[in-house]
């Protein structure tokens, strides 16, 4: 039984003895933390811990001459204010003792596992008047270095897609009113950094993601996704959001298409590049300037249709290059329109000229219209309009069959006219076709061969009046039999004949019988007016919107149309 007590007693000793270590550990604690910070304990963020309050005050007396304070801000923009800039100096009066006090030493062995911070109050001493003069001298508040914030907003320019919104700019404008407090914060608590955060600067009113300006844009893209190019030789017209966007009308977040801005645009390039009627300069054969006036050859842009087929391409976005719808084309843009290939056909010498990609591929002598039955051949600048093979001319008393068959002017064209047996000269004047260009056989079917539908033809000189004739007798060396015939008085002289003709030699001059005063419904004027329908003919001044050109029509009693073998009446021409 003794053995057992004391076994029992000796089993007491080992927790006892830890016990009493602990509590004396515990005790030792309250005691010395009641001079010293706690574990993890912070007084104005400076570590104190195992500290008394006069290393505190000794620390921060020492650490105020060398502090400073680093500021950063957008920009990559930092400063530094160091306590001499600001005049910096310590009021303690007890707040570390203060500080020391408010910690419960009691609970030492709780600090271990959490932070404390202790505030005092302000130890430091120093004028807000001289901290506000530095912080105007701060590079912040720098001319060049503030950017004023941008709302979010449309883009100015339209993007593959469209128009996009462009996001938010905070820019870099600081507020000085909290800038300063900001400043002043940290230096009150000696803090060694600070960094300007967004509430120190101004802000934008207007987001990225604002159903307003996200609706404004999603309406204007609407219309504003298309992007088409208009290509007129080396000139290029673009057509795309940025433009489309100037056509509209924008009230809040509604958008809608002016079509009379449409209307306004197509007009402006018609204008600018279509050439339709205009006179055009060439070098003639001769070498020699001719400016050939008038016709219906060139661009003629239908205004009225591209207007409504581009509203149609903008509405549904299309890309691409477009090309505009018209009435005429010509064969290529720019000044020289007609190209390289083309027929020069000069009335005054009675012969033409086919070039072929610049060169002269067949020239033959014809015989135009007849001057002194007023048919003479309309001067102008005109396209090849067809070709046809194997036609008939048909007038009021005849039937003409050709076998080459190349209208350019309405009814009037070249064409072969077997029945001839000379061309070129001054035949046309007394003993012309009625308009057309009549052409040797062989010479026609050259020039079958190689004009295209669209070439440009152009007509230029000749006699634009009735001349006075005289009589002159003729022997056929053939027969000896001696005939009278008429020849014209070109500028006083028969042609053929050296000595000038005076009136009293001229009795057949002005005649004015009826098959010599003929109508001259085939001299249309180069200026003529075609038909519209609001406007008048397309000119810089005045351009219309549904206007076409007319053929020119057939003299009277000249030929209703060609006939084929088959008996159909084919388009209207001339009878030659």
């Amino acid at each position: 039984m003794s053995r057992t007590k004391a076994g029992t007693g000796k089993a007491w000793i080992i927790p006892g003895i830890l016990l009493l270590t602990l509590l004396i550990i515990y005790i030792g604690g309250v005691v010395y933390f009641m001079g010293h910070f706690l574990f993890n304990v912070y007084v104005n963020d400076i570590p104190a811990y195992k500290k008394t309050a006069k290393e505190i005050e000794n620390e921060v007396t020492d650490g105020l001459k060398k502090y400073s304070l680093t500021v950063t801000g957008r920009g990559g923009i930092t400063e530094t204010i160091l306590a001499d800039d600001i005049n910096l100096s310590l009021r303690m009066d007890g707040q570390f003792d203060r500080a020391l006090k408010e910690q419960n030493p009691l609970l030492w062995p709780a600090y271990l596992f959490k932070e404390t911070h202790l505030t005092t109050d302000n130890i430091v001493v120093y004028s807000r008047e001289t901290v506000e003069s530095k912080i105007d001298a701060l590079q912040f508040f720098l001319a060049e270095n503030i950017i004023e914030p941008v709302d979010a907003h449309v883009s100015e320019e339209s993007g593959d897609d469209g128009f996009y919104v462009i996001p938010e700019d905070y820019g870099q404008s600081p507020i000085r009113e909290i800038v300063t407090d900001k400043i002043c914060s940290a230096i009150d608590v000696l803090e060694p950094e600070l960094t300007l955060d967004d509430e120190c600067y101004k802000a934008p009113g207007i987001l990225s993601d604002n159903e307003e300006l996200n609706a404004l844009c999603n309406n204007l893209n609407t219309y504003c996704k298309a992007n088409i190019t208009y290509e007129f030789g080396a000139d290029t017209v673009v057509v795309d959001g940025t433009r489309i966007k100037e056509w509209c009308n924008i009230q809040g977040t509604d958008v809608s298409l002016d079509e009379e801005k449409v209307k306004e645009f197509v007009n402006s390039i018609a204008r600018t590049y279509d050439t339709f009627g205009k006179n055009r300069t060439i070098m003639s054969h001769s070498g020699q300037e001719v400016t050939v006036t008038g016709g219906d050859y060139g661009w003629w842009m239908d205004r009225s249709k591209e207007k409504e087929e581009l509203i149609a391409a903008i509405k549904n976005g299309e890309k691409g290059t477009r090309t505009p719808v018209y009435f005429g084309t010509a064969a290529e843009y720019g000044e020289r329109d007609y190209g390289t290939s083309y027929v020069e056909i000069d009335l005054t010498n009675q012969h033409l000229w086919v070039y072929k990609d610049g060169q002269v591929a067949v020239e033959s002598d014809f015989v135009s219209g007849c001057v002194n039955k007023n048919r003479i051949t309309p001067t102008g600048t005109y396209g090849i309009t067809y070709k046809e093979r194997d036609a008939t001319l048909v007038g009021e008393n005849y039937s003409s069959p050709v076998k080459f068959w190349m209208p350019f002017n309405g009814n009037v064209g070249m064409h072969d006219a077997s029945w001839r047996s000379q061309f070129g000269g001054y035949d046309y004047v007394l003993n012309g076709s009625h308009g057309c260009i009549n052409l040797p056989t062989d010479k026609a079917e050259q020039i079958y061969d190689i004009v295209e539908k669209g070439e440009a033809v152009f007509v230029y000189g000749g006699l634009t009046a009735p001349v006075p004739v005289v009589e002159r007798e003729v022997v056929d060396p053939a027969t000896g039999e001696v005939k009278i015939v008429k020849k014209p008085v070109i500028n006083g002289k028969v042609p053929g004949e050296d000595t000038e003709v005076t009136a009293g030699q001229t009795p057949a001059e002005n005649q004015t019988s009826a098959e010599n005063q003929a109508p001259a419904e085939n001299q249309a004027p180069a200026e003529e007016a075609a038909p519209v329908d609001n406007d008048t003919v397309p000119t810089e001044e005045n351009a219309a919107d549904n206007s076409q050109p007319t053929t020119e029509q057939a003299p009277e009693g000249e030929g209703d149309a060609p006939i084929d073998e088959s008996g159909a009446s084919q388009e209207a021409v001339p009878a030659e």
